[in-house]
């Protein structure tokens, strides 16, 4: 092993992501930094901010409480080693956590990381090295069914062998102690990966910390409650009422307490989106979410009191086919379909212009590196736009396809079930345009299967369709969160829920563990780029739009940055 070098991050925090914001200025971005006549900034007097949600937590154990709503508010009560958050340029950031530097060794499977010596939980007890070790080794044992201890599978030594121990496979033969964290000191930890990993920094930032005395006496009511739960985050957890709302006051043992504004955060369960945007209008809340024109109009006719900002998001949409169908089995009938999509209209039609159409898996807010990956590839980062030139008339592809299978040439004998995910009104008519869009381009008529979300979701896990509607929000910020979802044995679409096999699957895994294995991030974006090419270009998936968010922040409220990767960083949000 090389000699480690060492990376300081005591000042600059580290660049990850070169995310943009669309349609919107700096101020509109960030909510401005509003100066006095001597050039200072001025603040309120009562520190204040106050939001909106449409869901409870299901809890707070960080070990098996990890849906949205839950890391939203585990983001301001617990502080792992590093925080991944949105800078004032709209660009995501991994910055010190708990962790005040650390170093990577020069094969990069190294990481060793240094605590803070003022790091603290609320109740006055240090934060140490063992607690990390603790919690990953909590997180590798199968009983604990830790929901977010997927993430780190065949990434720390180790740890997929130990988490996937039933006594049974010899393949998965260790026991948490064996996975690679360990503590060098009461204030070092070190993690041995499997192999280098330029995304691992991010992926701390889903293992907030436990405590092991507070764990082991509390058990199954960890989190459940204001008084079952050590925090050692910005702010505390001062009161909830589940399903009305949540009160946070900030956490003055916090290492960074002095530089905190906020005082308190108030957190609101509303579910109906109109009494939400009732809420902002009255001066309740200080932000809200809303694409609908109308709502949108109302709003913005308050001119003056409220900045807005638009985020394109980094989770594409795309509709999946299934490979073992004696039709979709063929690449070309495949990629008619997805050819035959017109996505600026899909975009006009059904998402009111508040998306952005995708002709390829990757959104262009996804970076490899710390550069964005549709800059890192020297060649059109579009498939299906090079594809469409290609095959200007995708009913000829579809023929040429059903006559290699030898099935009737007719594609108006075509049988083809498509699978909604979801019973809703957008579910209905985004059914209906797509069957109007297939039937003029290509001539096909497809029944639809409406369905509720899991119920087509126990469909696929079966193969038990032949098109249903897909999509992916990417767990960290590379192109690898994405197409790793494809890979043939390992991927949550793998060959038995996608049904895609032979020499292009074959081909498309060699090129996913050849970047995993490469530090350098331009050979990396390279071979991504061929293996999208394999999953796109084959027409195994149809990718479609990323939406496209629309918020709305009163202007006194400021700091307040976002970015499509990464949440917002509450210790730098005030009031003016």
């Amino acid at each position: 092993m090389g000699k480690p070098k060492k990376i300081i991050v005591l000042a600059i925090a580290v660049l990850l992501c070169l995310g943009t914001l669309a349609g919107c200025g700096n101020e509109a971005i960030t909510g401005g930094e509003p100066e006095g006549e001597s050039g200072e900034v001025k603040e309120a007097k009562e520190q204040v901010y106050n939001f909106s949600t449409l869901d409870e937590p299901t809890g707070l154990n960080p070990m098996l409480n990890t849906t949205g709503p839950d890391n939203s508010v585990q983001g301001l009560i617990l502080e792992t080693l590093v925080s991944y958050v949105s800078d004032e340029n709209g660009q995501a950031v991994v910055k010190p956590g708990v962790a005040e530097n650390w170093e990577i060794s020069d094969d990069g499977t190294v990481y060793t990381f240094k605590i803070r010596e003022n790091a603290v939980w609320n109740d006055g007890v240090p934060v140490k090295a063992d607690d990390f070790v603790y919690t990953f080794r909590k997180m590798a044992t199968p009983e604990v069914g830790s929901t977010n201890a997927w993430l780190f599978d065949n990434i720390i030594l180790n740890f997929a062998e130990a988490h996937y121990n039933d006594g049974e496979n010899s393949k998965y033969d260790k026991k948490p102690e064996d996975i690679g964290v360990k503590a060098i000191d009461e204030k070092t930890v070190e993690f041995t990966l499997t192999k280098p990993c330029s995304y691992f920094v991010q992926l701390l930032d889903g293992a907030k910390p436990v405590r092991e005395d507070k764990y082991e006496e509390w058990g199954e009511e960890y989190g459940s409650s204001v008084d079952k739960i050590v925090t050692n985050g910005i702010f505390k957890l001062e009161n909830w009422e589940p399903n009305v709302k949540m009160n946070f006051v900030k956490n003055e043992k916090y290492w960074d307490a002095e530089n905190v504004k906020l005082e308190k955060i108030n957190r609101y369960v509303v579910e109906e989106r109109a009494a939400a945007i009732q809420s902002l209008l009255s001066g309740d809340t200080d932000v809200v979410t809303t694409n609908d024109p109308d709502w949108q109009g109302k709003i913005e006719a308050e001119e003056g009191k409220y900045n807005k900002i638009q985020v394109v998001d980094n989770a594409p949409e795309f509709y999946a086919f299934n490979c073992s169908n004696k039709y979709f089995k063929n690449p070309k009938i495949r990629l008619a379909f997805s050819l035959a999509i017109d996505r600026e209209k899909y975009n006009e039609d059904l998402n009111h212009g508040a998306s952005a159409p995708l002709y390829s898996l990757i959104p262009d807010v996804i970076n490899c590196g710390e550069k964005l990956y549709k800059d890192s590839i020297d060649e059109n980062i579009n498939i299906l736009k090079d594809l469409q030139e290609e095959h200007p008339d995708p009913k000829a592809l579809l023929v040429e396809g059903l006559k290699e299978e030898g099935l009737d040439p007719d594609p108006a004998k075509m049988e083809v079930r498509y699978a909604t995910r979801g019973t809703s009104e957008y579910s209905k008519k985004s059914a209906e345009w797509l069957l109007q869009e297939w039937q003029e381009k290509l001539g096909v008529t497809i029944t639809i299967d409406m369905m509720e979300w899991n119920i087509m979701w126990d469909k696929v896990d079966e193969g038990d369709y032949d098109i249903c509607t897909a999509g992916w929000g990417p767990y960290y910020n590379d192109p690898n969160a994405l197409l790793e979802i494809y890979d043939p044995v390992e991927g949550y679409f793998d060959s038995k829920k996608s049904g895609w096999t032979g020499p292009d699957a074959d081909k498309y895994q060699e090129l996913l563990k050849k970047a995993s294995m490469s530090t350098d991030d331009k050979e990396r974006a390279e071979l991504f780029h061929e293996a999208e090419k394999i999953l796109v270009g084959t027409g195994v998936i149809a990718p479609t739009y990323c939406s496209v968010s629309t918020i709305y922040l009163a202007n006194y409220v400021k700091g307040y940055y976002v970015s499509p990767n990464a949440g917002v960083d509450y210790s730098k949000i005030y009031i003016e």
